[in-house]
């Protein structure tokens, strides 16, 4: 499996001839931006190596095109925990209107020192994108498959594992798909997010909740989390990372995609339009 981003490499970027160091770099956590509104998802760490970041660090990023000097643009980014009370990602809102090179720069309420960092922004998703109908996976359910093989959630919630994300598709309601693997993920959010997700899903009777885990045969002798084990559903919707919401509406339509952490109110608000 392709590693979140956020755990396997720092995007960093001069942009200064300053000789200074500074004390805070950016860490691009977003493995699919491409043109559009973007949830841009990003991490600070000091030039230690320790990650930062709190709802009381408060930070502006300006995002400036390199292929046009006419698309900048300058918004408040959103502190969201990826493991509560331990560390988290910055999201912001960026309208990436030309494909291409970006500079995100960024500032952080207490002063110390950043340093930008480029990100490439696609003409087009590799995810499957907002707007585009949703594909008609068949993914394993209890009928035909034991709990045990079916999820490394825990505890587990069987209602999640009752229909196939196809079926769901097709029955006339919005569904929530959760493509995660608590025992298997390698930014430690899967679980957190899995979480999340049982909480919300008592208050939605009439959306379909469908969890999919990322890798089949998770009990098979010899297993492997690599691509060879990758879910056939994983592959339809086009995810190099881990973990992922994808909400649907009763057509199957794609309304958002959520990557790697969940804020408080954010999917509830997809899910009330």
């Amino acid at each position: 499996m392709r590693r979140l981003l956020v755990v396997l490499a720092l995007v960093l970027v001069a942009t200064a001839c300053s000789s200074d160091e500074p004390e805070l770099v950016g860490i691009r956590a977003s493995s699919d931006p491409a043109v559009g509104d973007e949830r841009f998802l990003f991490g600070v760490n000091e030039i230690s190596g320790a990650r930062r970041g709190s709802p009381d660090e408060k930070v502006t990023v300006t995002a400036t095109s390199l292929e046009s000097t006419d698309s900048s643009y300058e918004v408040e980014a959103e502190f969201v925990w990826m493991v509560p009370d331990a560390f988290g990602l910055y999201k912001a809102a960026i309208p990436f209107d030309v494909p291409g090179q970006w500079e995100i720069d960024w500032t952080i309420s207490t002063g110390e020192t950043t340093q930008p960092f480029l990100v490439l922004v696609a003409e087009e998703p590799t995810t499957v994108a907002i707007g585009d109908p949703a594909p008609r996976s068949a993914t394993p359910t209890l009928a035909d498959t034991p709990v045990e093989d079916l999820t490394t959630d825990f505890p587990v919630n069987e209602s999640f594992y009752e229909q196939s994300l196809d079926e769901a598709l097709e029955n006339g309601n919005k569904t929530v798909a959760v493509f995660a693997t608590p025992a298997y993920c390698t930014s430690a959010a899967c679980g957190p997010m899995m979480q999340q997700i049982k909480e919300l899903e008592t208050s939605y009777p009439d959306v379909n909740w469908v969890h999919i885990e990322v890798y089949q045969g998770f009990n098979d002798p010899g297993f492997a989390p690599d691509v060879e084990h990758l879910a056939p559903a994983v592959v339809d919707y086009g995810l190099l990372t881990e973990p992922w919401i994808f909400v649907m509406d009763e057509e199957g339509v794609v309304t958002t995609r959520i990557e790697a952490v969940l804020g408080e109110g954010e999917l509830e608000a997809f899910l009330a339009g």
